[in-house]
């Protein structure tokens, strides 16, 4: 029998039933007010005695609707007219509802609308089991949120929680009626977080047919996942056809790894593969390794002249990792071992070569890879700890000789021990430097070395002025040698050479009003600061060629820096106090070393030359110079300038150059012009000249935002004095809503390729 029947809304001469009764409701006020009343009561009500039948779960399904009628015989209920059945995130709309109270099985028609975490069914007539979260649409669409999934289907189950079985329907990732793409199928089953699997698929481009498989599956996760990535189809001059397929694994939350297949006509088949992993946010490493089975162009290359050899079997593994360790200590792992000393520079360019690797590593681990002319490889394992005051580093590095020569000097191992600079006795500071090296090499001298290098300084400050800062350090050295190839050298010896350090310098301020909205006020900051040094000369006919021979020096340096500051208002603060923002906006530094032994050394005698800018520090490699034939005396250095300029957050000019007052010319020189926009667009030039304008390069790249949809870049590496291209990169992209296409061209001087890839949102993207 009909129990309760409960209007939703007020509305005045609306017909209410009660068990097959009619009641007309009249317009006057008082009865408005009961009315309103017995409304309230009454939704309260159907609130309650609905969710009576959720006891087995820990929230209640509540039911709204114009007309809601319950059948205590059936346990049944009817609901008719902006049908609203809810529970957390999961809605059911629709016209027309009859929900069983036992089963939890609602029958709905007429608008239907079920939705669930961001998940939509909508059709016309769906039945649907509201505990097990399965049921059955006809006609309907669905829309699953997280891959942006468009479905269409004749008649689409819903099977779990979050699995469909859809017969005779359609798949896309495009928004709107007419998608860009979009897969049909005669039947075809989607899990979330898991795979869609489609039978009789047809891919289409619109309406137009492309390409047809009786059986497809594709990813259906927004989480890693294992599978293939979409090809990467190229051409290249020197390789040929170029066809890369990686296929991606994922082992773990924690961890995966990526294999490319990468076919060359003309160079072979080159097997790739990459493991990453990630075990805390400062724990994490990355290993990569290629093999070229066969190289079928070394023998071409080699005959015209663009390889040193021919080769055979070519392979590179490299790779990175940092490591934290028990009780504080941190480990380090450099990997850079190739086959041959070309290999670097012929496979820069492809899938996974060193043009993609060296961005990554710099930015997953803060350390680049040498580039691709260093034919010395250096692998290296760190281990590390800060001590409060006292830093410990202690590791091996071994270095791959590609040139074949047995002569780098690989430290098997070596340990440093350093102190910061720290207070002993009023006003007077130590700061010391300690290391051991075995240097192991098979060709010339090897065997081990100690340091000791203390340094006792005194800063003192005159009248608020003048900035005094004195220190005086010792080197001390021991060595042992093997394999000599000289008898001037000692089996054992040791060296002591001493330094002596004056800093003085001031600091300058002035502090300017701007009657200006966008700026209230700007400081300008000088330090003048002049700098000697003094390593007095001390004979060192024994030492072995591992050992760096330190020069004497006598030099004097200035130095000049001006600072200009800004001072903005950006606005109030809670509390109503004023927030301001600071720029430096303008900086300037020139500076000069004099040398007073260059100034007093015989002219027959070979000059020695000390590093630009004079000596800042002492280093733990000792302090050395720079050898020239026997000349004219020249004790001033270059005259050196730097200066950066933001002219606002978009534009930005860095510059460097040296002028030598001796050969009365800019000696070395570069200059960068950055420029960028709010909506992420780009512009760089670079200008390099050294050795006057013997050597003079131009660099200019480029990223430029089209349109929502297009995008381009361009990189250009020119040397001017020898009118040569080094390199061409120029790329553009389409990037629709819900597919993308990238072209990629590149030209050396010993190559040209062409690389395109693509992606399908949802489907596959690299």
């Amino acid at each position: 029998m009909v129990d309760k029947h409960y209007p939703k809304y007020l509305i005045i001469l609306k017909l209410m039933k009660k068990n097959k009764k009619t009641l007309f409701l009249q317009p006057n006020p008082v009865f408005f007010f009961i009315f309103i009343l017995f409304w309230a009561t009454a939704a309260l009500a159907q609130e309650n005695l609905f969710s009576m039948g959720a006891d087995s779960e820990k929230a209640a399904w509540d039911i709204e609707a114009r007309e809601l009628t319950y059948d205590k015989d059936t346990d049944v209920y009817t609901a008719e007219g902006e049908v609203v059945i809810k529970r957390g995130d999961r809605v059911l709309k629709c016209d027309y509802a009859r929900l069983d109270r036992k089963t939890m099985i609602a029958v709905t028609r007429g608008n239907v609308e079920y939705k669930a975490g961001g998940d939509e069914l909508r059709g016309d007539q769906l039945t649907i089991d509201l505990k097990l979260q399965s049921g059955e649409l006809e006609k309907g669409r669905l829309f699953l949120k997280k891959n942006n999934y468009h479905v269409t289907g004749d008649r689409i189950l819903k099977t779990g929680e979050a699995t469909y079985h859809v017969q005779g329907g359609t798949i896309t990732s495009c928004d709107g009626e007419d998608p860009a793409w979009k897969i049909t199928a005669k039947e075809f089953e989607v899990t979330m977080e898991g795979y869609g699997q489609l039978h009789q698929a047809t891919f289409r481009a619109g309406n137009i047919p492309i390409l047809y498989a009786p059986y497809l599956a594709f990813p259906a996760k927004t989480k890693r996942q294992s599978g293939l990535l979409l090809p990467e189809p190229g051409y290249s001059e020197r390789d040929g056809a170029i066809l890369n397929v990686p296929f991606y694994w994922a082992i773990a939350d924690h961890m995966d790894a990526t294999f490319y297949q990468l076919g060359m006509s003309k160079r072979g088949y080159l097997q790739g593969g990459e493991f990453r992993y990630v075990a805390s946010p400062t724990s994490k490493g990355a290993f990569m390794a290629d093999y070229l089975f066969k190289d079928l162009g070394s023998e071409k290359e080699f005959k015209e002249g663009r390889i040193s050899e021919p080769y055979n079997e070519r392979y590179w593994f490299r790779g990175k990792a940092n490591q934290d360790l028990p009780n504080g200590f941190l480990l380090k792992v450099d990997l850079d071992w190739a086959s041959d000393r070309d290999y670097l520079k012929e496979f820069r360019g492809i899938g996974n070569g060193m043009d993609r690797n060296r961005p990554y590593f710099l930015s997953e681990f803060g350390r680049d890879l040498d580039d691709e002319t260093q034919l010395d490889r250096r692998n290296s394992a760190i281990v590390s700890r800060s001590f409060g005051n006292y830093n410990f580093i202690g590791g091996f590095q071994y270095f791959q000789e590609l040139d074949k020569s047995d002569d780098a000097l690989n430290q098997m191992p070596y340990l440093r021990f350093d102190s910061l600079r720290f207070e002993v006795w009023k006003n007077f500071f130590l700061q010391w430097y300690s290391s051991y090296n075995n240097y192991y090499r098979k060709n010339n001298d090897r065997g081990q070395v100690a340091d000791l290098i203390p340094t006792l300084s005194y800063p003192y400050k005159l009248k608020q002025y003048l900035n005094i800062d004195t220190s005086l350090g010792v080197d001390q050295t021991f060595f042992q040698v093997d394999n000599k190839q000289s008898s001037q050298v000692s089996d054992y010896a040791s060296r002591t050479v001493p330094n002596f350090r004056l800093d003085l310098s001031s600091d300058i301020q002035r502090i300017f009003d701007i009657s200006s909205p966008a700026v209230q006020k700007l400081k300008h900051s000088i330090r003048p600061q002049v700098v000697y040094n003094y390593v007095p000369d001390v004979t060192q006919n024994d030492l072995p060629n591992f050992v760096t021979p330190i020069t004497k020096i006598n030099t004097v340096t200035y130095y000049l820096t001006n600072i200009l500051t800004t001072k903005s208002l950006v606005g109030k603060g809670k509390e109503g106090e004023e927030i301001h923002s600071y720029l430096d906006f303008l900086y300037f530094k020139l500076y000069q070393t004099y040398d007073i032994n260059e100034a007093t050394r015989d002219e027959s005698t070979p000059r020695i030359t000390t590093p630009a800018g004079g000596l800042s520090s002492i280093s733990t490699t000792g302090t050395t110079g720079v050898i020239t034939t026997p000349g004219p005396r020249r004790p001033f250095s270059d005259i050196t300038g730097e200066i950066e300029i933001v002219f606002g957050p978009n534009l930005r000019l860095r510059s460097y150059a040296g002028w030598s007052p001796y050969d009365n010319l800019i000696s070395t020189q570069t200059h960068t012009l950055n420029l960028s926009t709010s909506g992420g667009n780009w512009v760089s030039l670079e200008y390099q000249t050294s050795g006057g304008d013997q050597f003079r390069q131009l660099n200019s790249s480029f990223f430029w935002k089209i349109s929502p949809t297009w995008t381009a870049n361009f990189l250009n590496r020119w040397s001017i004095d020898q009118n040569k291209n080094y390199e061409t990169n120029v790329g553009l992209a389409y990037n629709h809503q819900c597919w993308g296409i990238k072209a990629l061209y590149v030209e050396t001087p010993d190559d040209r390729k062409v690389r395109v890839s693509f992606s399908l949102k949802g489907l596959g993207e690299f």
